[in-house]
């Protein structure tokens, strides 16, 4: 993604304290500004971050969040569709270029898919310390739009204490050679959790590669879902190190990757939550559709 930050992508990536519909309207009042938010488009989250406290705003004696790169990690937010025009409250808000200034992201939503958006953080040039503890109403004010939005807030506590966080999504759905009994299982095995499986389903389109493995893609809207098994994780980076590689993963944005890892809602046991799942990134015209949606009990095909 070039230059989306040049002319202003209409998505935007919010993962602080302006996912609180309430607290960036009375924001918006109080400076003179339109609301700047179109329309949601969905949950999403920054894959490979975790948030972090580590600068001080001095004019506005505020401790705001920020972003550092974690692998494994994955910092929730929501994705919006900005009005015409309504970047300037967003940057007003920001205090860019003073405090913030915009990046181009590639995050996730949990139907499978990557979106192009623009984020922002404060740059290194810009930080002076290592922890400072967010005001009291800041964080509250993230949290309830975090909880608003059926987002997690494990995340905003810990590091909001000063703590490491715990991994915002510690699960992995899998549906082909990682399962137990194929090929590749022992290599899930070393960091998941044995006595977590369970059988489970995601949305989505599921291909015979004709070379001895499946391929997931993101579902349509046809209503198609795919079954496999859903593991917690014990140590993401450490699994993500390995299994990147099993799957040839090179990183968001490499357009080399046969697979990508993205993050999709799986169903198991009554519940739904999301997952890590590896999807295939590459065209899949001449393969065949497992129409049962399992890879265990596939047709053997000619």
């Amino acid at each position: 993604m070039k230059g989306k930050t040049m002319d202003k992508s209409p998505l935007y990536f919010a993962y602080s304290s302006d996912i609180n519909e309430k607290s960036l309207v009375k924001w918006c009042e109080k400076n003179g500004y339109d609301y700047p938010m179109k329309a949601k488009v969905a949950n999403a989250w920054l894959p490979d971050h975790e948030l972090i406290f580590n600068y001080r705003e001095r004019e506005n004696r505020g401790r705001v969040t920020n972003l550092r790169r974690r692998f494994g990690q994955a910092v929730p937010g929501v994705l919006f569709e900005v009005k015409p025009g309504g970047w300037k409250a967003i940057e007003a808000k920001k205090l860019v270029p003073r405090c913030y200034r915009p990046f181009d992201a590639i995050v996730l939503t949990e139907d499978g898919r990557q979106r192009e958006a623009v984020a922002y953080r404060v740059f290194a040039d810009r930080i002076a310390g290592t922890f400072y503890p967010p005001r009291l109403d800041y964080a509250a004010a993230l949290r309830d739009g975090l909880l608003a939005h059926g987002l997690d807030d494990r995340m905003l506590a810990a590091v909001a204490a000063g703590r490491e966080a715990p991994w915002s999504i510690d699960h992995i759905f899998v549906y082909g050679t990682l399962m137990k009994g194929f090929a590749r299982h022992h290599l899930l095995e070393a960091w998941a959790h044995p006595m977590t499986r369970q059988e489970a389903r995601a949305p989505g389109i599921l291909f015979d590669s004709r070379k001895g493995y499946p391929c997931l893609i993101p579902a349509r809207g046809e209503g198609r879902v795919v079954k496999g098994e859903l593991y917690r994780l014990q140590d993401n980076r450490q699994a993500f190190e390995m299994l990147d590689i099993v799957e040839d993963f090179r990183g968001y944005g490499d357009a080399r990757s046969e697979f990508r890892r993205a993050i999709v809602r799986a169903e198991a046991g009554g519940t739904s939550l999301p997952a890590w799942a590896y999807l295939y990134g590459k065209p899949t015209a001449t393969f065949d559709i497992i129409e049962s949606g399992d890879w265990k009990n596939r047709p053997f095909l000619a």
